[in-house]
């Protein structure tokens, strides 16, 4: 299984990006003191910072977002997350090999 989703990966990147250009223009607003308006990136240490505190950034709202959603889902979806995280569980491990589900069976609970 991979180690970062691509959601993870994006909302990393976005927060990164998000807070660089922030940064960026803190940081020409400051240069400028009330002259021409001039475009400074930081460097070296500050720009290693402003980077590392974006991803970390990321990471956090990464996880805060899926404990909202987590918390906002109903029993019938988490029970459906279980079986799905089972079965790929199953993919992973090289349990299941060349099948490609063609129908999906909703019995459990009917009385028949």
């Amino acid at each position: 299984m991979a180690l970062f989703s691509s959601r993870t990966l994006i909302i990393v990147g976005t927060s990164t990006a998000v807070g660089f250009l922030g940064d960026v223009a803190t940081y020409s607003v400051a240069a400028s003191k009330g002259g021409a308006f001039r475009l400074v990136v930081p460097k070296g240490k500050e720009l290693a910072s402003v980077l590392f505190l974006g991803v970390v950034g990321g990471f956090l709202l990464d996880y805060a977002v899926k404990l909202v959603e987590e918390s906002l889902k109903l029993p019938e979806e988490k029970a459906l997350d279980k079986l799905v995280g089972a079965e790929k569980d199953k993919i992973y491990n090289g349990l299941i090999k060349n099948q490609t589900p063609t129908t999906v069976s909703w019995t459990a609970g009917l009385n028949t």
